[in-house]
């Protein structure tokens, strides 16, 4: 996560918890707890899509590593037998990378982070 992502979601994680604590004035009438719980729930929704653009930008990154391990793994195997060798290590960590890319990219997708 960049400085800037971090700072907007100590800054939502803030205004949040003053939100929370403003909701326990038992003056509050109900239509004021309503707004209250509205600018929480959308304070939380501001956090959730500032964590998945993160990670989604994450995913994007390491599927263009990967790519870039996956050429180099096809040079290396066509280069010579010694450096094939090493080619199947390294596809071993792009094939591992390449699942956790493709695992997240569906959990994203699906809303479970």
């Amino acid at each position: 996560m960049n400085t800037e992502t971090l700072n907007a979601l100590k800054q939502v994680r803030l205004v949040t918890g003053q939100l929370q604590d403003a909701l326990k004035d038992p003056t509050l009438t109900q239509a004021e707890k309503k707004l209250l719980r509205q600018a929480i729930n959308d304070q939380m929704d501001l956090q959730d899509t500032l964590i998945q653009d993160t990670m989604q930008a994450m995913v994007d990154k390491i599927n263009s590593a990967n790519t870039d391990l996956q050429q180099l793994t096809a040079k290396m195997e066509k280069t010579s037998e010694k450096l094939a060798k090493q080619a199947g290590t390294i596809k071993k960590v792009s094939d591992m990378v390449g699942t956790l890319a493709e695992i997240t990219g569906k959990a994203i997708s699906a809303g479970l982070l």
